[in-house]
């Protein structure tokens, strides 16, 4: 399935980001970079660290079977500018599926998802899925400055709310698992903009669905989608639409519909990218393993 942040992030090179990160030209002692960055194992004893040290905390919620995560691993905690951020910030790393009250806590619904905090653990922000060392260097350097936070853009659309900024904060709740606060904000963009004449509708629409279907309210999520495809027809959006729907029937228990609704995408669809996903969702759904099940 295609993946995509919404958002884009300033890219900053690397030395330019770790200056910025550490205040420039300063007249203060340099502290060596350590070899690597040492994560704390549990949410407590990050706390614990980051209130004796009076720092920030990095908490990096992963999963074991997650691709995306052990890229996070391999190429950005490994990067020497991110490693040098330990100086100044408490990383830590934990398993969203050991420590479900954590990951609960934080409403952590993908992976990997880092969340930057205050020593006390109130969320500041969070980065959704990967990024590369630049980018992410950027993302926390923003961060610490309250720049692109949830509250920046809720402060911005005080003094005069646009639909990118009700977007934005929409996907920002929606990241955090607030999602009666997410859709209230997508809402909005549909509801002043039902043309789509701004471009964000559409996209306002399928958020509200994938909102419904993260709910397991799929019956009301496949609604949503069949209006997308039904308003936005002979468009991307209204073929993600569709395999969203077979999706839902899939998560739904209602095997004969999805395997119906997935060939029907392919019929509908044959160059779609997505076509190899849906023959293997139908590969699973006809010849389910059974291995596993007592």
């Amino acid at each position: 399935m295609r993946k995509g942040r919404k958002l884009g992030l300033a890219v900053f090179c690397v030395g330019l980001a770790a200056l910025l990160f550490f205040g420039g030209c300063s007249k203060k002692t340099e502290v060596m970079a350590p070899a690597k960055i040492e994560f704390a194992t549990s949410y407590e004893q990050a706390l614990q660290l980051a209130q004796q040290k009076n720092q920030k905390l990095i908490i990096d919620f992963y999963t074991d079977w997650c691709t995306w995560c052990k890229r996070l691993d391999t190429v950005t905690f490994v990067d020497s500018a991110v490693i040098a951020m330990s100086n100044d910030i408490v990383f830590a790393r934990i398993n969203a599926e050991q420590d479900t009250i954590t990951a609960r806590k934080y409403g952590v619904s993908g992976y990997p998802t880092v969340v930057f905090a205050n020593s006390d653990g109130a969320e500041i922000d969070r980065i959704a899925g990967f990024l590369p060392p630049p980018d992410f260097i950027g993302a926390i350097n923003d961060y610490m400055n309250d720049i692109h936070t949830l509250n920046y853009y809720l402060r911005q659309a005080d003094s005069g709310a646009t639909n990118e900024l009700n977007a934005i904060i929409g996907e920002k709740y929606a990241d955090r698992g607030m999602y009666p606060e997410a859709e209230s904000y997508f809402q909005k963009i549909i509801d002043t903009d039902s043309q789509n004449k701004e471009g964000y509708t559409d996209k306002a629409m399928m958020a509200v669905a994938d909102l419904k279907r993260r709910g397991k309210n799929f019956d009301d999520a496949m609604a949503i989608f069949g209006k997308v495809r039904k308003q936005f027809a002979g468009t991307e959006m209204a073929v993600d639409a569709e395999i969203w729907t077979a999706i839902c029937l899939r998560q739904k228990g209602d095997t004969t519909a999805a395997i119906k609704a997935f060939e029907n995408f392919i019929g509908n669809n044959p160059t779609s990218a997505d076509t190899t996903y849906a023959r293997q969702q139908i590969e699973k759904l006809k010849n389910p393993d059974t291995t596993s099940g007592s």
